[in-house]
């Protein structure tokens, strides 16, 4: 998993993150985080050709676009060059399963306004769009 954030972090343009990411960090933050939902990882023979993790959000967020507490923020990760083979939507089909049991009202994506992929892909599995800032895009999806 870290290897395949870190090689879409180096690519640049898609993900808010910007620092690399050790085995410890991908727990901490996807596996096993303090408001973690569900993790769900795709791998094809021993390959991880994706992952999507749902988190509560953060109540403490200092941030002027804090979420209620009943929302949850999703991250989709797909390896470069595995995109258009549906991974993601797999994936999204276990998280919503995952956040409705959970009793989210609203999933939010927010995304990078220069990924029109990532932007074209929530719009394609039931996002629509809530919030538009100076730098992302936000979007969200009712599971129940």
């Amino acid at each position: 998993m870290a290897q395949l954030i870190n090689e879409i972090i180096a690519i640049g343009g898609t993900t808010a993150h910007r620092r690399p990411f050790d085995e410890h960090r991908i727990l901490d933050e996807f596996i096993a985080a303090k408001r973690g939902i569900c993790c769900f990882v795709a791998v094809d023979d021993a390959q991880i050709l994706g992952f999507q993790a749902l988190e509560w959000c953060d109540p403490d967020w200092p941030g002027e676009d804090r979420l209620p507490a009943d929302w949850a923020v999703i991250g989709t990760y797909v390896a470069p060059g595995a995109h258009g083979r549906g991974i993601g939507r797999a994936l999204f089909l276990e998280t919503a399963k995952a956040a409705k049991a959970a009793g989210v009202r609203f999933i939010d994506a927010t995304i990078r306004k220069e990924n029109e992929g990532g932007r074209a892909f929530y719009a394609g599995i039931g996002f629509v769009d809530y919030r538009t800032g100076d730098e992302s895009v936000s979007k969200r999806f009712a599971p129940g």
